[in-house]
Formats: C-alpha cells, structure tokens, sequence
C-alpha cells in the first residue's frame, strides 16, 4: 500500500470492497496565492482541469477481478463539517517548469455556477498491469459555493466501488516469473494486495522464452555481447536484431514492427524487460499528446514499449498517445533504451553496465544521495520536492542537499559526484543542453558546461529530474545521453523528461509527483531494479493521484539504462555478525490492533543487531513521533507506543537502520 499518499483508510471487513475514508478538519490546511485560497489536505491533489477550482481529492486503487472494469463509486456521507470562514478558491495551473506563471490566471466557467463539484466521485478509470485489472478513482471531499465563499468538508465517509463485467478485457495467461514481478510491484499500489493471488491472471508453464531481451542493429552484437551474458546469468537472456523484427513481424512502420514482437514475446515467451538500442529514428515513438491545450508533445515516449494494450492510435490517424487513443499508462514490461547508433558510445554504457553490477567498488558511495534545488518560480524552489524526497531516504544515508539561495547557488556539485553519489535528484530548469540553476552565471547544475569534469566512471549515479527537455534524444545529443556515454565519467541509467516538465505552483506539480514517487518506489517499497522502479513509479502516480499535466509526464519520462540494472544499495548483502542470513533488510509488521486509538504493539525484525531508528510520520511526510531511537537486538521484537497523541488519520511507521529501512501503515481513530 502507498503509505504516504492514503488519507485514513481501512478496507471494512463485511465488504472488501468498502473503504472507509475519515479526516479530521485540523487537517486542513489553507495559503494564499495571487489573493486566492489554496486548500491542503495529506497527500491530496486536485483532479480538475486547469481553470477549475484547485479543490484536492483522494486517489485510490485496488486489484478488481479478471474480466470486470470499475463501473462506479457509491458514497454514503456519514459526517460533514462547515469549516469556519469564506474562501476564494484559487484555479488549477499548470506551468511549465521553463516558462514564467501567467499574469492573468483563467478561471472556468464553474466560478459563475453553483455548488462545486457535481460529483464527489472523479478520474474513475481501469487498466491492466501485466495481466492484472488495477481500478482507481478519486474522492474529493469538499464542497464550494463560488457565490457565498462557504466551504464544506466530509468528514467520514463509505466508499463502495461498483464493479461491472467488461467484455473487452483481454484474459492473457502469462509465467510464474511475469505474475510473480507484477505482485511484488502491485503490492504497493493497491488498497488490497491480499486480493492479487486472488485476482492473478492464469499461470501457464513451460514457457520458453527469456525474461531479459535486447534489442538492436546486428552490427552491435558483439559490442552487447558482454551485457548479454550477464544478463544469461542473472535473469535468462536473448538478444534481438532489429533486421528480424522487421522481417518477422509486420506493422504500419519499424516502430509498430518492434512492439508488436514485444507484445508477442510477452504475452507467449515470459517477457519481463526490454532494452532497446538506437538514437532518434527508427526504433522511438514519437507522441502527440495534447493537453489541456498544450501540445503536440512531438517528443519521444517509451512507454510505448512497456505498455502494451491497444494500439495507441485508437481513432487511427497515425498520431499516437493523444488523448483519444485511450492509452492504458500501466506498463507491462520494463523497458529501457541505451541511446546510441555509434559502438564507442554503446560500449561504453555495456562497461559500465556490467562493471557496476560485478566490480563496483565499496564505500560510503553506495548510500550517498545528492539533492539539488533551484529556484522555479522565486519563491518556490526545487528544494521543495528534494525535501519531500529526503524524508523517504534511510536516515542512515549521507545526503548531500545543494539548495539555491536568492542570488547564488552552490558551486560543488560536480566534486561531490567525482566523491561518490549513488541516487542523484537534479531539479531546476531544464534544456537539451543541461539543467541548470535560477541565479547568477554560471548556471550550470549539470549540463554541457561542465559534465566534461566529471571522473566518477566506476561510481556512477542514477539521475532522475523534472527538468524540462534534459532528456530529448531529437536532434543534438542531450544531457541525459552524454551522462551515459563519457568515458570518464557520468551515470549508469538517467530518467530525464523529453519535452517540458510541469509544475502547479504553489503546489506540487505532476513532474514532482512523478520525481517523489520514484523515491517512494526506491528507498520504501524496496524496488532496486532500476527500469522497475521507474515503471512502477508511474504506475503509482497514475493508480493514486489524479492531476493536470499527469498524462503527458507519464509519456515523456524515460530511462536511458539497462531496465534491469541492480540499484547499488540493493546489492548489498549483510555484514559480518550474527541475526537472520535470510534477511538483508528489517522487517516491521503491521500495528497490533490496527486501527489503534490508545497503545499498539509495534513488532519488528532485526537482520542484525545494531542502531535502528523506529519514526511515525504523517502523510505530509512530517515527523510525527519517535517510537524508538537507539539499539535493537537481531531477531523479532516488539514495542510499545502510545498513539492517543496524535491526531486521526492515517500514518506511516518507518524503521531505519544501517541495512536498510521498512515500512508499514497505522491508522490512529479516536
């Protein structure tokens, strides 16, 4: 479950279906933007359009069975406050991340009608995610009355999603290792993973295909040769030539040739991960999408290739990923691109590929993190999301956190990656170029001005930004590429965007959403496969947060790396000592009772006995209290801690310690 993104909520025992959703008022949280009221709750986003009052929900998915798609949400009202005072509410925005706020904000049409919204119930939506029916939608509890400025709140409410047959759903029969990846990335984005053995799709055996496959020019094989084999012994693997897609597999051009062999290897041969190999040309899709105005995005989306339903061209005018091409936006496989069509350049991703995962060298690096924040819109900073991100970084990790001030920014950032950084957040504003910062000359953060310093080969990071344009592949070679084809130095996979990030000031934008979710997905849910973290990090967004812009900076993310690439930290094994072998990480178990209005029994495991640090935080990601903060002794344990201090809601209880960090869900009602 998304610990930090749940409002209280508890699946009833009598209807699995029901959610039961409470807030407490004092939750609510209000500032001022341009003269108009901006409305907070934990983990909220509006799910209106641009114009529309910026009024938040609450996003919630769940595994539905094979063969139905979420028709409807009835909601029983069982507590409404009027919270004290008039309010102008301010509209949705969306700017992008290079481009200044409008003078002139618009306003819809609903700030001259009545109650706002119409429906409490929005976004309503299924998918598939490798086999599996995800249903999500959002709930906004708040009611506006544009002409009087009065505001209503639900309190508590019961939430019964109403599911219908759906005779379009496809019933695919897919390996064990194909349901097995997908349930280990679900169970951290449905409300109810004990329903996914359940609702799996049907596992058939003997399946003869690889999981891992590459794609590319046979002129390259012999470049990716070392890459394939390493690949043979850690997953199972194949490679590919382009020449044998085109001549096997048909399609309106290369493009569809590629994926339809894709959708062919993993609906029949166990397709897990998909590397593709090529620069701008005949193995990218271009999208476009056109949002809310802005567009055709006219920039490259790979996750064309991961996700597999449809055809995205629905309405068949050889425009893909627009809206009208009912595009799923869960991925089904993992994919990623080394992009290149030069074999110096490729050789030197494979090296360092293969180096990271069998040579690396040890150190401090491996948990070092580095935040960088520029300056957006002064004065919102980048610093914003960097700081949210922090909060899901082990406590045990060095961070390295490069903030811009009005008029300067620090200027050691190249040194501190040449030091040794193994997960790196760059945000500020974004070209082909580089990404760069607000203030003063130089502004490079990291960028064509100064990549070239950079010595940090065999300590590598992995980058991911909501810079605009870091990551276009058109044209000229962008930053994201350079990073991964120097020699001397750069990163082992980069996740920048291909057009322009988006932002919602004085709120989060769909671009920091994304940048979070990442984090979430890495360091709390434990998914160390880097092209996993970035799908399912996608796949949280989209099944848990409804918002402007979301679509287009789901499409223009992509992952220049192996999809299938170790994250470093998660290579790490357990230190000398006694305690559990079979562990590398702690373990916490739910509160005992759940939900809990008094004393709960915290229960943990230890891989090995040492300093751990046991943290409840709210969904804003605040520290809400200290359970524990000192030694646990290797094996099971327990604690006690006393919840009647804090507010109702639902919290997230975190234990840190130098093997690694967990997680679970308390929900305090009182």
């Amino acid at each position: 479950m998304t610990l930090f993104l749940q409002v209280a909520m508890v699946l009833m025992s009598v209807q699995a279906t029901d959610i039961s959703f409470v807030i407490d008022p004092t939750e609510v949280g209000f500032t001022e933007f341009r003269g108009e009221d901006v409305v907070y709750i934990p983990g909220g986003a509006s799910p209106f359009a641009d114009g529309e009052p910026a009024l938040p929900g609450m996003g919630y998915s769940m595994v539905i069975p094979q063969g139905t798609y979420l028709e409807n949400v009835e909601v029983e009202v069982l507590s409404k406050v009027d919270i004290p005072g008039t309010y102008n509410i301010a509209p949705v925005l969306s700017v992008p991340l290079n481009q200044s706020i409008p003078t002139v904000i618009p306003h819809s049409s609903s700030y001259s009608r009545g109650m706002f919204p119409t429906a409490a119930i929005q976004d309503i939506n299924t998918g598939n995610k490798t086999g599996f029916r995800v249903a999500s939608f959002v709930y906004v509890p708040f009611t506006w009355n544009p002409s009087t400025g009065t505001l209503s709140l639900v309190t508590g409410a019961r939430l019964t999603p109403v599911t219908a047959p759906a005779t379009d759903a496809s019933h695919l029969r897919l390996s064990d290792n194909q349901v097995s990846t997908a349930i280990s990335a679900l169970e951290s984005i449905v409300q109810n993973p004990e329903m996914l053995e359940a609702y799996a799709p049907e596992i058939i055996g003997g399946v003869d295909g690889a999981p891992w496959v590459v794609i590319a020019d046979e002129e390259f094989q012999s470049t990716l040769q070392p890459l394939i084999d390493l690949r043979a012994s850690t997953h199972g693997s194949d490679f590919k030539t382009t020449q044998w897609i085109y001549a096997n597999y048909t399609g309106r051009d290369t493009q569809e040739q590629i994926r339809n062999y894709l959708i062919d290897a993993y609906e029949n041969q166990g397709l897990v991960y998909a590397l593709i190999v090529g620069d701008f040309g005949e193995t990218t899709r271009v999208s476009s999408l056109i949002v809310g105005g802005q567009g055709p995005m006219n920039s490259v989306a790979d996750l064309y290739y991961s996700d597999l339903d449809g055809s995205w061209d629905e309405d068949n005018d050889n425009k893909f990923g627009e809206l009208s091409d009912n595009v799923d936006y869960y991925s089904d496989i993992y994919t990623g691109r080394y992009s290149t069509d030069v074999s110096s350049r490729l050789e030197v991703m494979v090296a360092r590929t293969v180096a990271y995962e069998t040579t690396a060298p040890s150190g401090d690096w491996h948990t070092t993190a580095l935040l960088g924040g520029a300056f957006l819109w002064p004065p919102y900073s980048g610093a914003t999301v960097c700081d949210s991100i922090s909060a899901r970084i082990p406590s045990s990790w060095i961070q390295h956190k490069l903030y811009e001030s009005t008029g300067s920014h620090p200027t050691n950032i190249i040194d501190l990656y040449n030091d040794g950084v193994s997960y790196t957040s760059t945000n500020g504003h974004g070209y082909q170029s580089g990404i760069y910062w607000y203030y003063n000359p130089p502004t490079d953060m990291i960028s064509s001005g100064n990549y070239t310093d950079l010595t940090n080969n065999d300590i590598p990071p992995v980058f991911h930004s909501i810079a605009c344009l870091a990551g276009s592949i058109e044209n000229i070679a962008s930053i994201a590429e350079r990073l991964m084809f120097r020699a001397a130095g750069g990163g082992v996979a980069v996740m920048f965007n291909s057009n322009n990030g988006w932002g919602a000031p004085p709120s989060f934008g769909a671009s920091e959403w994304l940048e979070l979710y990442f984090a979430q997905v890495l360091f709390v849910d434990e998914q160390y496969e880097i092209g996993v973290t970035h799908s399912v990090s996608k796949d949280e967004f989209k099944a848990n947060v409804g918002i402007s812009m979301q679509a287009w900076v789901l499409q223009e993310n992509n992952l220049l790396g192996d999809p299938a690439l170790q994250f470093i930290a998660g290579q790490m094994g357990i230190e000398e000592g006694e305690g559990n072998p079979s562990l590398t990480s702690p373990v916490i178990s739910t509160p005992s009772p759940n939900p809990v209005s008094g004393t709960c029994a915290v229960n943990y495991t230890m891989p090995v006995t040492g300093t751990a640090t046991v943290s409840v935080y709210d969904l804003s990601g605040r520290l809400a209290a200290t359970v524990h903060q000192g030694i646990l002794v290797s094996g099971q344990g327990s604690l006690n801690f006393d919840a009647s201090t804090l507010p109702s809601g639902c919290y997230s209880v975190v234990i840190n310690s130098e093997t690694g960090s967990a997680s679970t869900q308390m929900l305090v009602l009182r």
